[in-house]
């Protein structure tokens, strides 16, 4: 289920952004992908999250672009951010307003700027 104003952009022939079932993405969510953007099934992304798999911009020495990969069930607090290279477990939960820039383990919540791990093993309805 998308909600008003979720926009998607592929920045490069042959990205991809790949969502799975019963995953729903809220209002003025904005998901980039130059490479590869995979979101898994019954994942519940909240309002103004930005999901991008590239700087836009490339630092000598480094790759702007690495694929993002969000697993099942994931919840994704308002006003978030993934940044490119991340994966994050099935089950994981990302505070609102939380940068992310690690990969986050399943069933895990993390939260701040950037994203640290706060508890594990949590569950969400």
């Amino acid at each position: 289920m998308l909600y008003d104003r979720v926009n998607f952009y592929l920045d490069q022939p042959g990205a991809e952004i790949v969502i799975g079932d019963r995953t729903y993405i809220n209002r003025r969510t904005e998901i980039m992908a130059k490479d590869s953007v995979r979101i898994g099934k019954a994942c519940a992304i909240s309002w103004d999250v930005v999901i991008s798999d590239t700087d836009y911009h490339e630092i000598a020495g480094t790759s702007s672009t690495k694929p993002i990969v969000i697993g099942d069930e994931v919840w994704i607090g308002c006003k978030s951010t993934i940044l490119k290279g991340v994966a994050i477990g099935n089950g994981a939960v990302v505070a609102a307003g939380s940068v992310v820039t690690k990969n986050v383990h399943p069933h895990t919540l993390v939260a701040g700027i950037p994203a640290k791990e706060i508890k594990r093993d949590v569950r969400w309805k």
